[in-house]
C-alpha cells in the first residue's frame, strides 16, 4: 500500500466516521494539544519500531512512519484532538502491523467511565456467512435465537461491520479472523461493535434493531442496552479457563470426542496432565482408533496446557517452537514507560541470547518453556486424529494445529484458522503507557518460528475438508463440521473399499505444468453487468512440494492484479484445495480431467463451487463454475493456456 493511501485510511476512518456526541463533560472528549499528541506518538513510534519483532513483517517501515505522522499532522491541522479520537487513531495505526497481540487498551479514565453504563447490546451474536445472527437472546422477549440483525440504530449492519472491522487486528492476511472480535470479545470489552461503537457514534440507552426472522419477515424492536458486567454474564464464562474448558465423550465404539475451548491456565491454574491424563489413558485402555479433537472455540492461552495436549498427540519427541527472536535488548529511554508480568524482560541478560547478523537476537534454548522438547506421554494417542478448526483459532491453538497437521494421520475439518502457521509475534507482552493521554498499548517481545515443514506466508492453517457453519445449519441446530467428522469416521472402515471407490489426485498429476512459458486468456463473468470479458494472461508454475504446487498469474498491462496461488492436495489425495474430487478421467483429447466440488462463497454469497482442471503437457484449463441456492451452475471464469 502506498504511504499516502495508508495515511488517508487512518484519518478518514477515525475522523469522518465519528459523529459528535451530545455536548457534555465526558472523559472521552478530553482535549489534547498538538504538542501532547506529538509527544505520545513519537514515543509509540520509537517503542514499536525498536521492540516489536514483526514491525516490518507485513507493513514497511515507510508505511508505518506515515501512519504515525498522519496522526500528528491531523492534530496540528485541528489544533488538537479528542482523547477518543486519538485512541481510535492509535488503534488503527497498530492494525497495520498485522499482529493479533498488538492493540491499544482504553485509558483508565475511559474504562472507569464505562463502568455500569448501558453501552452494550443485551444479547450475544455471531457473524455467520457474513450475516449477524443472534445466538443468545438474553432476557428480552422481543429477541429470538436465530434472528438476523439487519440494522442497529438505523445503520445497516454491513456498514457497521465494515467500519468496526478496520480497528480489529489480525495476524498476517487472516482477515476472516476479525469476525469473532467484531461480535463478542473480552479483549475489546464487549466485542468490537460495542467497544468501538461507543467511541464512534452517539449511543443511547436503548438500541433500535431491525431484525429478520426465519420466515424472512422483518420487524423493528427497541431493546435496553446493558452494562459490561451484565453482558459478560451472558457468555460461557465458566469455560474461560482450561480447568473448565475440557470435555470428553465416547462417540462410538472406536471414536472419542475431545473438546478444549481454551488453553488459558493462569487465572485458575491446574496441572494440565491431571485433566488430560485420565482421558487419554481411557482412550488407550478402550483401544479407540479415532479421536475427534474440537478446538474451534480455542484462541490459545497458556504454554503449559498446549504442551501437555501436544504430548498426547505427537508421534516423536520434538520442540514445538524452533526459535524465539527479539528485535532488541536495548530498552534505554523506553523502560520507564513499559511494564510486564515478567520484569526480567525489562533488563534482559545478553548472555541468554545469540546475536544475529541483522541486529536481532535469538533466545537460547532452555530459558523459556516454549522451546522445550516435548516427549510423547505414555498414553499418547496413535490413531487417526481429526481436528475441527475455525476462524477463532489463533496464537497457541493455531501453533499446535500447524504442528499436528504435519502428521500423516491428522485431518483438519472446518474453516481456515487465524494466527500464523509460520509462527506469530506473541508470548511475553510489554504494556506501553503513553504519558500524555494515558493510552496503554501492547507490544509482543518474541517472534516465534514454529516447527513446521511448510506453511503459507501470512496465513494460519487451512482445513483438508471445508465445513463452515451456515445460517441454515445454525437455525436447524446442525453442526456441519462435526457431522463431516462423524461421516468420515463411519466411512473409514473398511479402508480398503474407500481407496477404490473415490477418485484421487497427486502432485505428479500437476508436475507436467511446471514452467514459465504459459500464455493464454482469462474469460470471466462480471456480476455487476452480467457481461463476459476476456483478457490476456500468462502463467508461471513452480516445482511442487510434497502436497502442493505454487503458481502465479500475470496480467499484461494490469500488473497490479497479478496473483499468486497454490493447489493443495489433502493427505489422502481425495481433496484439491479443500474440495472433494468427484471425477477423474481422460477426455477425447487424451487430457487428464479432475473435477473437485464443495461449498464456498462467491459474489459475497454462499454457493456450491465446482473446479475443473484439464491438464496436458502443453494445455491447461482451469474452470470455475458456481451454483447459488435454487439456481443452476453458471461459469464464473475459465483460464485457457497453452505453451509451445
Amino acid at each position: 500500500m502506498h504511504p499516502k493511501s495508508l495515511c488517508h485510511l487512518i484519518i478518514a476512518s477515525v475522523m469522518a466516521v465519528a459523529t459528535p456526541l451530545k455536548a457534555q463533560e465526558h472523559p472521552r472528549d478530553q482535549w489534547l494539544t498538538p504538542e501532547q499528541i506529538a509527544s505520545d506518538i513519537a514515543l509509540a513510534q520509537e517503542a514499536y519500531s525498536r521492540i516489536h519483532p514483526g514491525y516490518s513483517r507485513y507493513a514497511t517501515t515507510v508505511e508505518m512512519r506515515e501512519a504515525w505522522s498522519a496522526i500528528i499532522r491531523e492534530a496540528e491541522a485541528q489544533n488538537g484532538m479528542r482523547l477518543r479520537d486519538l485512541y481510535l487513531a492509535v488503534q488503527l495505526a497498530l492494525t497495520n502491523i498485522r499482529c493479533d497481540h498488538t492493540k491499544a487498551e482504553l485509558p483508565a479514565v475511559l474504562r472507569e467511565a464505562r463502568s455500569g453504563q448501558p453501552l452494550y447490546l443485551p444479547f450475544r451474536w455471531d457473524l455467520i456467512e457474513g450475516r449477524g445472527i443472534i445466538v443468545t437472546p438474553g432476557e428480552d422477549d422481543e429477541l429470538t435465537r436465530g434472528d438476523e440483525i439487519i440494522a442497529i440504530d438505523g445503520r445497516p449492519l454491513a456498514e457497521i461491520v465494515s467500519t468496526i472491522g478496520s480497528y480489529i487486528p489480525v495476524d498476517g492476511q487472516t482477515d476472516w479472523a476479525r469476525n469473532g472480535e467484531i461480535t463478542q470479545s473480552l479483549e475489546f470489552m464487549g466485542g468490537g461493535v460495542d467497544h468501538f461503537g461507543a467511541l464512534l457514534w452517539d449511543i443511547e440507552p436503548q438500541a433500535r434493531l431491525r431484525l429478520r426472522a426465519r420466515d424472512n419477515s422483518e420487524r423493528e424492536v427497541l431493546v435496553d442496552r446493558i452494562s459490561f458486567d451484565k453482558w459478560g454474564a451472558m457468555g460461557e464464562t465458566s469455560r474461560a479457563n482450561f480447568v473448565d474448558a475440557v470435555t470428553y465423550e465416547r462417540m462410538s465404539e472406536d471414536t472419542g470426542y475431545l473438546r478444549i475451548d481454551t488453553f488459558v491456565n493462569y487465572r485458575r491454574p491446574i496441572d494440565p496432565h491431571s485433566i488430560l491424563g485420565p482421558i487419554f489413558e481411557s482412550i488407550a485402555a478402550e483401544e479407540r482408533s479415532r479421536l475427534i479433537l474440537d478446538l474451534r472455540n480455542n484462541g490459545g492461552g497458556s504454554t503449559d496446557a498446549a504442551h501437555a495436549l501436544a504430548s498426547y498427540l505427537i508421534e516423536e519427541a520434538m520442540p514445538l517452537k524452533l526459535s524465539m527472536q527479539v528485535a532488541t535488548l536495548d530498552l534505554s529511554g523506553l523502560r520507564e514507560h513499559l511494564s510486564t508480568w515478567d520484569t526480567r524482560a525489562l533488563n534482559p541478560d545478553p548472555r541468554g541470547f545469540i546475536a544475529n547478523d541483522d541486529g536481532t537476537y535469538i533466545l537460547r534454548d532452555g530459558i523459556a518453556d516454549e522451546t522445550n522438547v516435548i516427549v510423547p506421554a505414555d498414553a499418547a494417542f496413535e490413531g487417526e486424529l481429526i481436528i475441527l478448526t475455525s476462524s477463532q483459532n489463533s496464537s497457541g491453538s493455531t501453533n499446535l494445529i500447524s504442528i499436528l497437521t504435519g502428521q500423516e494421520r491428522t485431518k483438519l475439518i472446518g474453516e481456515p484458522t487465524g494466527g500464523s502457521a509460520e509462527g506469530p509475534t506473541a508470548g511475553l507482552l510489554f504494556t506501553l503507557t503513553l504519558p500524555e493521554s494515558g493510552i496503554r498499548t501492547r507490544i509482543p517481545l518474541f517472534r516465534y518460528r514454529n516447527n513446521v515443514a511448510e506453511f503459507e506466508p501470512g496465513l494460519g492453517v487451512s482445513p483438508d475438508i471445508s465445513a463452515a457453519l451456515t445460517v441454515k445449519a445454525f437455525r436447524a441446530g446442525r453442526d456441519p463440521a462435526l457431522e463431516a467428522a462423524k461421516a468420515l469416521t463411519l466411512r473409514a472402515a473398511p479402508k480398503s473399499e474407500l481407496v477404490t471407490e473415490e477418485p484421487t489426485a497427486s502432485v505428479s498429476d500437476f508436475e507436467t505444468l511446471v514452467g514459465e512459458t504459459w500464455t493464454g486468456e482469462l474469460e470471466y463473468l462480471n456480476y455487476g453487468s452480467d457481461k463476459r470479458s476476456t483478457i490476456p494472461v500468462r502463467m508461471i508454475v513452480r516445482e511442487p512440494s510434497d502436497r502442493s504446487i505454487r503458481y502465479g498469474f500475470v496480467y499484461p498491462g494490469e500488473e497490479n492484479k497479478n496473483a499468486l496461488d497454490r493447489i493443495r492436495l489433502s493427505r489422502d489425495g481425495r481433496q484439491i484445495s479443500g474440495y472433494p474430487i468427484i471425477q477423474r478421467y481422460r477426455n477425447d483429447a487424451g487430457r487428464l480431467v479432475l473435477v473437485a466440488q464443495g461449498s464456498g462463497r462467491d459474489d459475497n454469497r454462499p454457493a456450491d463451487i465446482r473446479i475443473t482442471y484439464e491438464i496436458s503437457e502443453n494445455t491447461f484449463v482451469n474452470r470455475k463454475d458456481v451454483r447459488f441456492e435454487g439456481d443452476d451452475y453458471i461459469n464464473r471464469n475459465e483460464y485457457r493456456l497453452t505453451r509451445k
